[in-house]
């Protein structure tokens, strides 16, 4: 009698594994969720800034500000991996100061750029070598221009409005370094501070 009961309870256990099995479940972890540029970023991409410039020059041995707003264009290639966006980009501006003595006409440069874009806002910082055209006429003194070279570092912020139309906002600072522009009038040496923003057109 006490086989045949525990023959039945053992029958029943058998039954009853496979349905406690049934109910367990088991969850893969879910991995880690990066986010992921949906914008395409990469590409060619030309356009035209505008702001203002703070310039701090020395010339004759004294420092003077030649400030003014200033205009140019852009032109620059994007690559892009993941949400990681890098590249190059040169500019050219024409500053609007005039100064009777001294001014910095104009100024370039060519950088690297690297951001992260978050979908279609890319936050960047830029670095590269910065030119200007300073110029000097001091009557008695003579006339003399000379381009100088030196560095510029800065970052901004750029949207994609639609797929081809970008703008942005961009701080830099430059230091165009000294040159000498002879006997007469010594060395020019002169800094920059730069707000610009602009639009751009990516193909």
């Amino acid at each position: 009698m006490q086989f045949k009961l525990f023959a039945v309870a053992a029958l029943a256990a058998s039954f009853g594994v496979p349905a406690i099995a049934a109910d367990l479940t088991f969850e893969q972890p879910t991995p880690p969720q990066h986010p992921y540029s949906a914008y395409d970023w990469s590409g060619f991409y030309l356009g035209a800034q505008g702001g203002y410039t703070w310039i701090k020059a020395t010339v004759l041995g004294t420092e003077q500000n030649l400030d003014s707003a200033t205009f140019g264009a852009h032109a620059g290639y994007n690559f892009q991996s993941g949400n990681i966006v890098y590249g190059i980009e040169n500019d050219f501006n024409y500053n609007f100061e005039d100064k009777s003595q001294a001014d910095i006409g104009w100024d370039a440069s060519g950088r690297a750029r690297v951001g992260y874009a978050l979908d279609r806002t890319l936050l960047f910082a830029t670095a590269g070598v910065a030119a200007a055209g300073g110029k000097v006429d001091v009557p008695g003194l003579g006339k003399k221009d000379e381009i100088l070279i030196g560095w510029t570092a800065g970052g901004g912020v750029e949207h994609a409005l639609t797929e081809s139309i970008l703008v942005r906002g961009e701080y830099r600072y430059s230091d165009f370094g000294k040159k000498d522009f002879g006997s007469s009038i010594g060395d020019f040496e002169a800094t920059q501070n730069k707000v610009l923003i602009g639009a751009s057109y990516k193909f």
